[in-house]
């Protein structure tokens, strides 16, 4: 089977069956193109419980797809999290993504977006506990502290607000 059938059937298909099938008959015969299965991923037929079960079998028979997979996922989730309602499986594929390339801030910085004051969804201490965990490995600390400085700051948390801004303007020095 040629990846443009493969890709054509997880573009367009809306019977979660086929997409089974010819998801099988992809990992069956190795096929490695990322981008392919990202669009089997982004298929509005499939259920968050299918998404997470093809993205691990993805990552699973091609580890080094682990990170943009990881993080497409989350991302799907975020976007389709209707008033926070996969808010928990966006941030599980996040941190997954964050696990897999522990030196990339844009996992985090797709966590952080995905925080809704109003609704305190995710949780405050949940998203912060998970952001400020990673920020040790991350390459780019700067950013993140920014972005931590901002959600506390929206909080309320002033000293925790200039903390985090305070580190994020250390780190744009010794880059200079």
């Amino acid at each position: 089977m040629q990846k443009t059938e493969l890709e054509k059937i997880f573009r367009n298909s809306n019977s979660p069956n086929e997409l089974f099938d010819y998801f099988r008959i992809a990992i069956e015969n190795k096929i490695k193109d990322e981008e392919l299965y990202k669009t089997l991923l982004w298929n509005r037929a499939l259920s968050p419980d299918e998404i997470a079960m093809y993205s691990e079998k993805i990552c699973q028979v091609f580890p080094g797809y682990s990170y943009n997979i990881y993080l497409w996922v989350g991302k799907i989730f975020s976007t389709a999290s209707l008033l926070g309602k996969y808010y928990e499986k966006a941030m599980t594929y996040l941190l997954k993504a964050s696990e897999a390339d522990p030196k990339s801030s844009e996992p985090l910085l797709a966590l952080a977006r995905i925080y809704n004051k109003e609704l305190n969804i995710p949780p405050f201490d949940d998203l912060i506990g998970s952001i400020e965990s990673h920020l040790e490995k991350i390459k780019n600390k700067g950013t993140i502290c920014l972005v931590l400085s901002d959600l506390y700051k929206e909080r309320g948390f002033i000293n925790e607000a200039r903390k985090y801004r305070a580190l994020a303007e250390s780190q744009k020095k010794r880059k200079s």
